[in-house]
């Protein structure tokens, strides 16, 4: 895959230096004046590792993009910005345009290093953003990398997600967002384990939804072929999104995925629930085997289990408690899908799926990374 993008490069190059009937030379390429659009989607796709790396499946990913935009026969009101990272030296940024036809990549800024792993770098990158793909209505924005949920890595002391070289923590995410005065209208991530109720509670005051799977993401990643249409609209159409995806995974030759829509606008009054249900029931342990895994042996014991069926399992004899619960849950997680079986690679188990509430929740877990870390999540202190 590698090979085959500066293939591309090389390709796009010759063409732009081919021989011209101009007896004054070649004309150059336009140069990119940035406009502004009702609506801008971000894609940042940091660097994801030496040991793993992701960048040919990220750069199927752009490829699927622009097939999209081509047979939608463009993008509309909206812009779309890419920040990839070619290794841990180099990033870019490049704007995504559609002219007769055709897609174009316009580079517009070249970056040394993972300044994306802070805050202020963070804040930086969507200065740029704002300043090569301005937005009047909304921004929104796709992360595309490896992700561990809320889990701490082993160099960062909190949540994260990126890859094996960079970590970028949710914290800096969530100040960076905030610092750039960037609120955005959905936050998805293409990555692991992302929806979480603990990653959803951090989210809250930068994103009014979270898109993302309970479990491990397939190499494929999001369909961008069938769902990119639904979500660079101003008003992204997240029922057609979920079902486009859950359809694609079932039919794939690896029919493993999980998707959720959490509206954050909820969280707050879930976590208060939470807090109520808490401090009057008992509370599980990993050994309860009626609550839903939803690692598949990512983690042993498991870290990550079915937010819907632990309250079950919580409140088993409280009717009212569960009714209250599925009620709140169901404006939470307006739209969720998975297919019958989920996956994981770190040990080629899959597992069946019996219950499915679109968010994981790791209260119960025994897991020696999570049982003291999971207290220091916001969610926890909330809900505790």
């Amino acid at each position: 895959m590698l090979k085959h993008f500066f293939f591309l490069l090389i390709s796009i190059i010759t063409l732009a230096s081919c021989g011209s009937d101009d007896p004054d030379g070649p004309t150059p390429p336009k140069p990119f004046v940035p406009t502004t659009s009702a609506n801008t989607v971000f894609v940042f796709m940091p660097y994801t590792g030496d040991s793993n790396p992701f960048y040919g499946a990220l750069l199927d990913n752009i490829k699927d993009m622009e097939e999209a935009i081509k047979e939608n026969k463009g993008l509309g009101d909206t812009h779309l910005i890419v920040f990839i990272s070619k290794d841990y030296k180099e990033s870019h940024l490049i704007n995504i345009g559609y002219e007769n036809g055709t897609c174009r990549r316009d580079t517009v800024k070249t970056y040394d290093y993972a300044l994306y792993t802070t805050a202020e770098g963070i804040s930086s990158m969507l200065g740029d953003v704002k300043k090569y793909a301005p937005a009047s209505v909304q921004y929104s924005m796709i992360v595309g990398c490896h992700g561990e949920g809320w889990m701490p890595s082993s160099t960062r002391s909190t949540r994260w997600f990126g890859g094996s070289k960079y970590q970028i923590n949710i914290s800096d995410l969530v100040d960076g967002i905030k610092n750039a005065n960037m609120s955005m209208n959905y936050i998805l991530f293409d990555a692991c384990y992302m929806s979480a109720v603990e990653v959803a509670y951090d989210l809250r005051d930068v994103t009014k939804y979270l898109i993302a799977s309970t479990s491990e993401m397939m190499s494929a990643g999001m369909p961008y072929k069938k769902i990119l249409k639904h979500i660079i609209k101003l008003n992204p159409d997240y029922a057609s999104l979920t079902k486009d995806f859950i359809d694609f995974y079932k039919s794939n030759s690896n029919p493993y995925g999980t998707i959720a829509v959490t509206d954050c606008a909820h969280i707050e009054d879930m976590a208060a629930l939470m807090k109520q249900i808490n401090s009057t029931h008992e509370e599980l342990t990993n050994a309860d085997s009626n609550v839903q895994d939803l690692d598949a042996g990512h983690r042993t014991p498991t870290v990550y289990f079915d937010f819907g069926s632990y309250v079950n399992a919580l409140c088993a004899d409280d009717e009212g408690a569960k009714e209250q619960f599925s009620s709140l849950m169901n404006e939470l997680v307006p739209y969720k899908g998975c297919t019958d079986y989920i996956y994981s690679d770190s040990d080629g188990k899959k597992l069946k799926v019996n219950e499915f509430s679109g968010l994981t929740i790791s209260d119960p877990s025994e897991h020696s990374s999570a049982i003291n870390t999971k207290k220091q999540t916001a969610w926890w202190k909330a809900t505790h």
